[in-house]
């Protein structure tokens, strides 16, 4: 979004909540503008009208970060969905047929099998402990990805280069 649709945003949502000092000054615009600069629009509008209807609290940032994440890529399956993938695969292929099996599983379920291991949870006995912690491995990277994938892309490549940066030089100090 440009400088003069961002305005607009702000307008809307100092509209909505006029009780609280958002966005009270220039340096709050920029800074705000600077964080949301990297959304479409009509993105960012659909994420503040969404978040008015379902919220009583103004937005943060991540807030609308998060809410545009899932107005452009659709809200992600839950586990349930993924663990009956994962039920069915080991029905359908066995053990024998791993490779199979994991093609058919979508890309989350995937990870998430991949992690524990396929051949794990066919021979287990104890269905309702790796229910749970396909959960919450399923859970966490979700979780990571989303974070992930709601970060600006300028923002990805300047921590990628600091990483870099930092693992070069743990590399020269040990040289």
């Amino acid at each position: 979004m440009d400088k003069k649709e961002f305005s607009m945003f702000a307008m809307a949502l100092k509209t909505y909540y006029p009780r609280e000092s958002i966005l009270p000054n220039e340096q709050a615009m920029a800074l705000w503008y600077a964080q949301l600069q990297d959304i479409p629009y009509k993105v960012a509008e659909a994420s503040l009208n969404k978040w008015v209807n379902v919220s009583k609290w103004s937005p943060s940032i991540a807030d609308i970060r998060e809410m545009s994440h899932d107005i452009i890529h659709g809200a992600s399956d839950d586990w349930g969905q993924a663990w009956q993938e994962v039920c069915k695969a080991i029905q359908n292929y066995g053990t024998y047929r791993q490779t199979e099996a994991l093609d058919s599983l979508s890309p989350m379920a995937r990870k998430v099998t991949e992690r524990i291991g396929f051949k794990n949870l066919c021979m287990s006995e104890n269905q309702d402990h790796d229910r749970a912690n396909f959960r919450k491995i399923y859970e966490q990277l979700d979780e990571r990805e989303r974070k992930e994938a709601q970060m600006p892309e300028h923002l990805k490549t300047m921590i990628a280069g600091m990483q870099n940066k930092m693992i070069e030089g743990g590399r020269n100090e040990s040289d």
